[in-house]
């Protein structure tokens, strides 16, 4: 089959999306689909390029759509050159207040705007939009309904939920939010979200596109079989926020601790390398991946609770990255819900984010001997790639 991949992601950029995005991808090239990608182009001079998706990409054909989105405009600037303290308090406190007053996210505008006159779509099969930004749906409907009359099968795939994610930052119209999300859904044939727990609290939400949705475990194409000494007993590699995933009680344990531990990643407070911690800016997929091989725990931080202390269901795509590995997993922070749905694979260990609760559970796992574990096989390319591609045989089966 064709396949036509639409995101708001640059397709040649390091972010969880696109980990998510590639990786899906490969698994459609690995079944035999041919794969087009509509992509975005960013001007953000700070974003960070990754080379380990050219091999994948490559094999596809990149239509680039650019423009100006006015959140990256602010980026590049406050955080180009030296990043002072003052410059990141501003940055940080600007996106809090914009994402509060936004309905959907920044793209929204230039999602309904940007030309699209021209594109030279050929014919294609199905059609995938994957989120997040949200505002790709925007796009895809234009698409849609522009070039294909609306005679495609089109899939909608979501990173996350919109009414349900609190990177949104708590609007203060969560009605208006909930009608959002449904308009962007309406159209399309298949929904697909990347956990059950999401998939029942959608369910719920919006019961009458219920019969459309369905979740499939977030592939992951990068894992690396190499036998290696280890070089850190505990390691985080990701992005961190003192209001979505708070990284303080795992920072002062681990600066405190006999053993060495890294972490590698950006956040909205400084950390600093101290005794045996290890603490370095964001990289690629291709450098975190040779300090986690070189790491025995890997540690995956969890999103807190919603403003309004309700179950959000947001599972970090790194738990079902570590889950392709044979690590041992330390996951901070899940809520009762994700905990639960996360048990059924047997793979992961739990902890709540305290400090003194962190600290035990990472001294037993080290007195113990290191074992290797069972890679998870549903977080395949390929797995995903069928998967996803079977959720319109389901949705057909149920109409």
């Amino acid at each position: 089959m064709k396949v036509l991949f639409i995101t708001f992601s640059d397709i040649e950029v390091c972010s969880s999306s696109n980990i998510r995005n590639v990786s899906l991808i490969k698994g459609l090239i690995d079944t035999g689909n041919t794969v087009d990608i509509i992509s975005y182009k960013t001007k953000n001079s700070q974003v960070l390029k990754d080379l380990s998706f050219q091999p994948i990409i490559n094999q596809c054909r990149i239509i680039n759509l650019t423009g100006e989105v006015i959140t990256e405009k602010v980026s590049s600037t406050l955080l180009s050159g030296k990043k002072s303290k003052i410059k990141k308090t501003i940055y940080n406190l600007a996106k809090k207040i914009y994402y509060s007053f936004q309905t959907i996210d920044s793209y929204y505008k230039f999602a309904k705007t940007i030309s699209i006159d021209g594109l030279e779509l050929g014919k294609y099969d199905i059609m995938i939009s994957s989120s997040n930004p949200y505002s790709v749906h925007i796009l895809a409907r234009r698409i849609y309904e522009k070039y294909f009359n609306k005679d495609i099968d089109w899939i909608q795939y979501w990173g996350d939920p919109l009414y349900y994610d609190n990177l949104t930052r708590h609007p203060f119209f969560p009605s208006r939010l909930k009608r959002a999300e449904k308009k962007l859904m309406e159209p399309c044939d298949s929904i697909v979200y990347t956990n059950g727990v999401i998939l029942q609290l959608q369910k719920n939400l919006f019961p009458s596109l219920a019969k459309k949705m369905s979740f499939i475990e977030t592939p992951y194409a990068f894992v690396r079989e190499e036998d290696v000494e280890i070089t850190y007993q505990v390691g985080y590699f990701g992005s961190f926020s003192t209001t979505v995933r708070d990284i303080r009680s795992l920072y002062h344990v681990l600066r405190n601790e006999e053993y060495s531990s890294v972490i590698i990643g950006n956040g909205d407070i400084e950390l600093h390398s101290e005794n045996n911690l290890t603490v370095l800016p964001r990289m690629t997929v291709e450098e975190v991946s040779n300090f986690e091989n070189r790491t025995r725990i890997l540690i995956c931080l969890c999103n807190k609770f919603s403003a309004k202390n309700k179950e959000n269901g947001l599972i970090p795509g790194k738990v079902y990255h570590y889950g392709s590995t044979d690590k041992e997993i330390l996951i901070i922070g899940a809520t009762p819900k994700v905990r639960e749905f996360l048990s059924q694979y047997d793979r992961f260990k739990f902890v709540d984010n305290n400090e003194k609760s962190i600290k035990k559970v990472i001294l037993d796992i080290l007195q113990k001997p290191q074992q290797k574990q069972h890679p998870l096989i549903q977080t395949l390319p390929v797995s995903a790639a069928k998967h996803i591609l079977a959720s319109l045989r389901n949705v057909y089966d149920k109409n």
